[in-house]
């Protein structure tokens, strides 16, 4: 086992089923002169989805009493698939963020290092094909020696390690017939009713050379395109420049620019489990010659492309909001993620006279294509102007007559010439702050 990358002083989460896999590491972990298994707390989940999965458990808590290990056991209820099943109605999904949400709460509890995860060398083999099988994005080919894992329910990262990924699976279990550790079969691995244990089944007849040398050359090339994604973003400043994007001709370079660029905005979370059309979706949508779109990526967050922009936004940002603000109105108040004050002579955004109130602020395009700028409407003018989609939906502040007196820092260069906001009575200012 590849123990040189775990701290010998430092503290880890060891995932254990029963399995045979799992079961290996933790003996070997346990009889290791380089580790000390008092740094290690062992985790196990008992979904209660099948009969001998008691049985399972009990391998592990024997084992683990008898030792005098650190063991912490999770049984699933149905409230906690029905809490999951928000995130996906796919069993193998639950089951994998159940599992490692409590490793990232246990994790942080004993402040772990993170998990070590039972992958050999013939998951290494089966997550490759199933890979090819997809044609999907994928930052490492097969798996990866440490990754990490991002909880959508808990919106934590978790350090994952693998230190198994030489082993192949009849070492394993050579090893536990002669050490006479005990160990659980998993009665659904014979049956093939999913994709890897289909895999699985037909994994003997592979030359596990060749496919090694193939996932390696595999990898090679896809830390060039990596590269070439990353110093794009560089290049734009982290953005995605929609005229020079749709120049590059290589697909899959795309898709890898798109899903860097998620992962720098800190939410690649929000497409690692999409389906692979979802970034032919994106890419489609980019070379559109509509100006302004919408792509909605989940009910939270959006991709706006907006000329030659592109923008990850909240949703809730796009929503029509409109506040109407008297001489009366407590102060501050909030107008989505902005705080309005008042402000002073010397630190001020904008500022009116008694004859305006009330004011109203809005991004509500039903109200704001009342507003005629420059003899034309200002949704005409936000046409002619290339005004992008993120500023139009923005705040605007109008005065009781409905004149705008105000506009967002993203157009208010543009618009300033155009704003009604004379200050006739030169004592009887108010100032403002939008902040």
């Amino acid at each position: 086992m590849d123990t040189k990358l775990l701290k010998q002083n430092e503290k880890y989460v060891i995932g254990v089923s029963g399995g045979p896999d799992s079961m290996f590491l933790l003996d070997n972990i346990y009889h290791s002169s380089e580790l000390d298994i008092n740094n290690f707390i062992v985790c196990l989940v008992n979904y209660q989805k099948r009969e001998d999965s008691n049985h399972d458990e009990q391998i592990v808590v024997e084992y683990c009493q008898k030792r005098n290990i650190k063991l912490h056991v999770k049984k699933v209820t149905v409230q906690e698939y029905q809490q999951y099943q928000v995130l996906s109605h796919n069993f193998q999904r639950i089951a994998r963020d159940l599992r490692y949400d409590l490793f990232c709460q246990i994790s942080e509890k004993y402040h772990c290092q993170g998990v070590l995860i039972a992958h050999n060398l013939t998951d290494h083999i089966e997550t490759y094909i199933l890979q090819k099988q997809r044609n999907g994005i994928v930052e490492h080919y097969g798996l990866n020696q440490n990754s990490y894992y991002y909880s959508q329910m808990l919106g934590t990262k978790l350090n994952v390690f693998r230190i198994m990924l030489k082993i192949t699976r009849e070492e394993i279990i050579e090893y536990l017939l002669h050490q006479q550790v005990n160990y659980a079969i998993d009665s659904t691995n014979i049956l093939a009713i999913y994709n890897r244990n289909i895999i699985r089944n037909e994994i003997q007849q592979i030359n596990l050379q060749d496919m090694l040398l193939e996932i390696d050359q595999k990898n090679k090339e896809n830390e060039q395109l990596k590269l070439i994604a990353k110093n794009y973003l560089i290049d734009n400043f982290g953005q995605i420049s929609v005229p020079n994007f749709n120049v590059i001709n290589n697909f899959k370079l795309q898709k890898i620019i798109i899903f860097n660029y998620f992962k720098n905005n800190n939410v690649v979370h929000l497409i690692s489990h999409k389906k692979r059309r979802f970034l032919d979706e994106i890419i489609k949508e980019l070379k559109s010659p509509k100006p302004n779109l919408i792509l909605n990526i989940n009910a939270d967050y959006a991709l706006i492309k907006s000329y030659d922009n592109v923008d990850i936004i909240n949703n809730d940002l796009l929503k029509p909001t409109t506040i109407q603000i008297s001489s009366k109105t407590n102060l501050p108040v909030k107008w989505q993620e902005n705080t309005i004050n008042w402000g002073t002579k010397n630190k001020h955004f904008f500022k009116i006279t008694a004859t305006q109130w009330p004011i109203t602020i809005t991004n509500d395009l039903l109200l704001l294509n009342k507003i005629i700028v420059n003899k034309m409407p200002l949704n005409r003018w936000f046409i002619k102007n290339k005004v992008s989609l993120l500023a139009r939906k923005s705040y605007f502040v109008l005065d009781k007559n409905n004149h705008l007196i105000y506009a967002n820092n993203l157009v208010s260069l543009k618009i300033n010439e155009f704003i009604n906001n004379t200050c006739l009575e030169k004592h009887n200012l108010f100032f403002f702050m939008i902040k």
